[in-house]
């Protein structure tokens, strides 16, 4: 008995194609079931990870003072992009914006912006999961750009610190 017949199938029995779209199926639906059923540190479903408190700031460098003013300590700061929580404001420090401008000479020199503010808002989340910090589908490394929204406002920010706080 020959391995593959003249018809195509292996062992006169299946087709060769057919037995490699079946093996293709088993391995795609072992890759889905180690995927989604995984830990939750490796993308899964099933696993809840840990969750710890983290305080992290966000820095904007120029923004307008009417969208500054409306961040309060308590506001609930979401992620634009997904609409998920990313943490509740602790403070904010706003100081005069700053931008370099080139002088006649040639000269860069810093100057103020009229109603610009630069500012720092701290942040602080109890949903962060992950070895890298992560809330609302962010990682929370320093110098990841992020788009913010609250009520009344949106804001591109830069994370500029992050501390795990201690487990009391």
């Amino acid at each position: 008995m020959k391995m593959i017949d003249r018809q195509g199938k292996l062992f006169g029995v299946i087709n060769i194609l057919d037995l490699f779209l079946i093996l293709l199926l088993i391995g795609a639906g072992i890759f889905a079931a180690g995927k989604f059923l995984g830990s939750n540190d490796e993308g899964g479903i099933l696993a809840p990870a840990e969750k710890y408190p983290v305080t992290y700031k966000l820095y904007n460098s120029a923004e307008h003072k009417f969208v500054i003013d409306r961040i309060k300590p308590g506001t609930v700061i979401r992620n634009a992009n997904n609409n998920q929580v990313i943490g509740q404001v602790v403070d904010i420090e706003k100081y005069p914006g700053k931008t370099y401008l080139a002088t006649a000479d040639g000269q860069m020199v810093l100057s103020e912006v009229p109603n610009k503010y630069e500012s720092i808002i701290t942040i602080r989340t109890t949903e962060a999961t992950g070895s890298t910090p992560s809330v609302g589908g962010v990682a929370l490394l320093v110098g990841n750009r992020l788009r913010i929204k609250g009520p009344d406002f949106t804001l591109e920010v830069l994370i500029s610190d992050i501390v795990p706080e201690a487990e009391s």
